[in-house]
């Protein structure tokens, strides 16, 4: 639609789509027109959205997904096709612009993780070993990795690269660690052994799933938490999680947060800064101090 079009970059684009295919969920299960929709439908739809989840969703996601919503009224407002959008007067959540609600995984378990995806089983499990290490060495968002191209791998003063394409289509070159780069490497083998041609002759995405075919987000995300369950991890771990773990780790290990930032594909260093705060805010809890101190 032309809505969706109306956002330069592909990756906003296929998440608005997702949340305004969930609002129409919502309108053919509930009945309701969506060109009728009130702020009282607004309403209903936020505890709509809980029930579907089975929990409480973070005041983030469930402000995200109201916005999406808003958006698209905003634009039939613009179009001309309805006179108001009585939507946008929903009560959204308040969001903490400071801190974020995901926490990083510590050095040891992000060192399990990596472990057990190069000890997962199948025969997708080279490609789990890359992926996991992808993520995790390099801290890019899941979409670039899964729509990432065998072309944007390459080389350049004597490093190997990824060519991906961050937020607004805007492309960026990141450095691949060795150990990224021959987990990749063996995965590619044995991709192109199963197909029958040499690893030159593949084509199309890096990651892609076992039979060949397109390898989705779903997927990509299902695969990360399985394999957080596998190597004893007691919280959820997701993408967005390993972003994060990237960014504390290179902050521990001393890597500059311009460095980080540039690295994370941020247009703000508040931004950055909210994922290195986040990080250790347990361990600066001064709740030790303070009991230490009274005992």
């Amino acid at each position: 639609m032309a809505w969706l079009l109306s956002f330069d970059s592909r990756n906003t684009r296929d998440a608005y789509r997702r949340e305004i295919m969930r609002w129409f969920a919502f309108c053919t299960e509930t009945g309701l027109e969506p060109l009728k929709a009130r702020k009282s439908h607004g309403d209903v739809y936020k505890r709509w959205l809980e029930l579907q989840a089975g929990a409480s969703i973070p005041a983030k996601t469930m402000a995200r997904r109201l916005s999406a919503v808003s958006s698209w009224y905003d634009y039939l407002v613009d179009e001309e096709v309805i006179d108001a959008n009585r939507f946008k007067a929903t009560r959204r959540p308040k969001v903490q612009r400071n801190r974020s609600e995901t926490t990083a995984l510590t050095r040891d378990d992000a060192h399990r993780l990596v472990a057990a995806a190069d000890a997962d089983f199948g025969p997708a499990r080279l490609r789990t070993a890359a992926f996991i290490r992808v993520l995790v060495h390099t801290g890019i968002r899941v979409e670039e990795a899964i729509a990432a191209e065998l072309g944007a791998l390459g080389w350049a003063r004597g490093v190997r690269t990824l060519r991906i394409v961050g937020k607004g289509d805007k492309p960026k070159i990141r450095r691949l660690p060795v150990e990224a780069a021959y987990a990749l490497d063996r995965y590619l083998e044995d991709r192109a052994r199963r197909a029958g041609v040499e690893v030159a002759e593949l084509e199309g995405r890096i990651f892609v799933t076992d039979t060949g075919g397109r390898f989705y987000r779903s997927s990509a995300s299902e695969l990360v938490t399985r394999i957080g369950r596998q190597a004893g991890i007691e919280s959820k771990v997701t993408p967005h999680v390993l972003r994060h773990t990237w960014a504390s780790i290179a902050k521990d290990l001393g890597a500059n947060p311009m460095d980080i930032k540039e690295a994370l594909d941020h247009e703000s260093l508040n931004t950055t800064m909210i994922y290195l705060h986040t990080a250790d805010q347990l361990e600066r809890d001064p709740s030790q101090l303070v009991a230490a101190a009274v005992e």
